[in-house]
This record gives C-alpha cells, structure tokens and sequence, in this order.
C-alpha cells in the first residue's frame, strides 16, 4: 500500500498531463507553398515581339529597329533561311512571356526577354534583348526552351571562400 498511493498520484498526474498539454504533433497539415507568380509582361514589348515574329515570318524585316552591331548579321540570306522556317509554322496565335532573359554577351543596359510564340502548327521561342537605347541588340528563334538562356549565371565565388592564390572567375 505503501506503493499504491505515489504509483496513484504518478498515474493522475500524467493522465492529466497527457490530456491538458498540446499535443507534441502538428495539428495540422503542413500548407502546400504559394505558386510562383507568373512574370507580368510589359504590354510594349510584347507588341514589339509580337511584330518582330510576324515580319521574320513574312520577310520583311524593319532594319531600323535593330542596333548598329547587328545589322552586318542581318543577310538577305539568314533573313530568307528564317522566314522559311518560320512560315512553316502557320499563322500566329498567341504570345506568352516566359521572363527576363539575362546573358553575359549583352551590351551594357541592355535587357532581355524570352517569349513562347504559338502558332497554328507549332511553337518557336524567341529571345530578343534591347539595348540602352530601345533599338534590338539580340534577336533569336529556338524550338526548344534551353533553360541556361533562363537563369542567371551563377555568382563567383566571395573572395573570402576562395583558395589562396586562386584566380577569380
């Protein structure tokens, strides 16, 4: 009997314990995360886009909207090459901005955009940079989405991280 009673007192008190202290488990599901917002186009740059995929396609390309740098690649041939292969995609129907575009060849102000051009019998994605001045500095069709072209490169490495004597990147 000696016994009974501390073995009593322990049992109501963890009883008690057990049923008026919160539970050590999650009372609830942990929350799915919020989805990535969908990058915001600037309507003017979308309508420049939407204009360039449609003279490439037809041939006619506006010269003056392009910078200095890019006018000697701009052939009557690569312009041929790519309105062929352009038109073989049928007419335009949508324009979906996927984002900036950021690449280490730009010149200096400039900024990039990457865009889904939908058309009736496929999709091309087209990668137009604009330099400082608004005039196109970069202007590419690709049919597939290489991420690299998405993604910033990656940072160099801080200085105090580094080896001794090793160069910086």
């Amino acid at each position: 009997m000696k016994h009974a009673a501390p073995a009593a007192i322990f049992a109501t008190a963890f009883l008690f314990l057990t049923f008026t202290l919160p539970s050590l488990s999650r009372p609830h599901a942990t929350p799915t995360p919020a989805p990535t917002p969908t990058p915001v186009a600037d309507p003017a740059i979308t309508k420049l886009a939407r204009q360039q995929f449609v003279q490439w396609q037809d041939g006619a390309v506006n010269k003056s909207l392009y910078a200095e740098q890019v006018l000697d690649k701009l052939t009557d041939q690569k312009m041929a090459q790519t309105s062929t292969a352009l038109a073989q995609l049928g007419a335009l129907t949508d324009v979906v901005y996927l984002g900036p575009w950021i690449s280490q060849d730009f010149p200096p102000g400039a900024r990039g955009y990457a865009f889904q051009m939908r058309c009736v019998s496929g999709n091309v994605y087209l990668w137009l940079a604009l330099d400082a001045e608004g005039k196109i500095a970069t202007i590419l069709f690709k049919n597939r989405l290489d991420v690299e072209n998405v993604t910033p490169p990656p940072s160099p490495v801080p200085s105090a991280l580094r080896a001794p004597g090793a160069a910086s990147m």
